[in-house]
């Protein structure tokens, strides 16, 4: 197979890449290497087929799947479901039928009952030549199904249809973040506080970086969501960036209090920049399609 030739850097920037950033510097520090394809197949093999586990003062070879925590792992994942829906799932390439996964976790959204019943049913049966096995208790419908007799896990009452952290309507299709995870956790465990120089930076950096986190466009997105969805994920960010606020304060030491100008400072500078985010030009320009048309008073509310 020909090697294809590298786009030169200044090319790459002038094609799209620069255009696409701002305020930033770009400098040319790729090293290239040149690899055969069969000296990469030989190392993948040696990284899938020789992993030593070491239990006690024992060690065994991995026969089963591919090393945990793996560098490839998700790639290899990717690799083979993505042939297992070709080869297997193909039925549902069709306008009314969209198919989503993230690594080994699938969401099906369809307009035809025929097939996601035929999806349940092929995945619950799993498929043999590529080790895939689905958990029964792990599957959930919206509807009613049952399977060899047994009644598949039906969503609640609720319209709203966990997927990876989310929230799916079932009706509107609107998306939220689903955070009944995080009510179980001491957020104080989850963050790193610093007690170097500048605590109040540090204090107001983190806080910011917490919000920036939780400002993903797909639940900011007027587009798709309705306004007031968008403003209830709003207060569901505000609420854990302040709740994080809260515990980042309460582990400062005595030296390093903050003073209460440094506090509210950070709680108007925290609005500020949701609003900027949220509704900024370069979001909407990397993003054609994205809109999010919130009002200002709207945010500080």
């Amino acid at each position: 197979m020909p090697v294809s030739e590298p786009v030169p850097f200044l090319d790459r920037l002038e094609s799209g890449m620069g255009s696409m950033k701002k305020n930033t510097v770009f400098v040319d520090s790729a090293v290239l290497q040149v690899q055969e394809a069969s000296g990469l197949l030989a190392l993948l093999s040696e990284h899938v087929g020789r992993n030593i586990v070491k239990i006690g003062k024992k060690y065994y070879r991995q026969k089963k799947g591919i090393p945990q925590g793996s560098i490839l792992s998700t790639f290899l994942c990717n690799y083979f479901y993505a042939d297992l829906e070709a080869q297997h799932l193909s039925f549902l390439n069709e306008p009314d039928s969209l198919l989503m996964r993230l690594v080994d976790d699938f969401l099906l959204i369809t307009l035809d009952k025929d097939k996601a019943i035929r999806f349940v049913e092929t995945m619950h049966q799993g498929v043999p030549e590529y080790g895939v096995e689905v958990g029964r208790d792990k599957t959930l419908v919206n509807f009613d199904m049952e399977y060899e007799g047994e009644s598949v896990r039906k969503l609640d009452r609720s319209t709203k249809f966990p997927y990876c952290g989310t929230f799916i309507d079932c009706k509107t299709l609107e998306i939220t973040k689903d955070r009944r995870s995080s009510k179980d956790i001491d957020v104080s465990t989850s963050m790193t506080v610093e007690y170097g120089r500048s605590p109040g930076q540090n204090f107001q950096r983190k806080v910011l970086n917490s919000l920036k986190y939780q400002s993903h466009l797909m639940f900011f997105d007027t587009g798709h969501n309705s306004v007031d969805t968008v403003l209830g994920s709003l207060r569901g960010a505000f609420a854990e960036t302040a709740l994080k606020m809260w515990a980042y304060l309460r582990c400062l030491s005595a030296s390093t209090r903050l003073s209460v100008n440094v506090v509210i400072g950070t709680i108007k500078k925290v609005v500020d920049i949701a609003f900027l985010i949220l509704t900024s030009k370069w979001r909407k320009m990397r993003f054609e399609n994205y809109a999010c048309e919130i009002r200002k008073a709207q945010v500080m509310a």
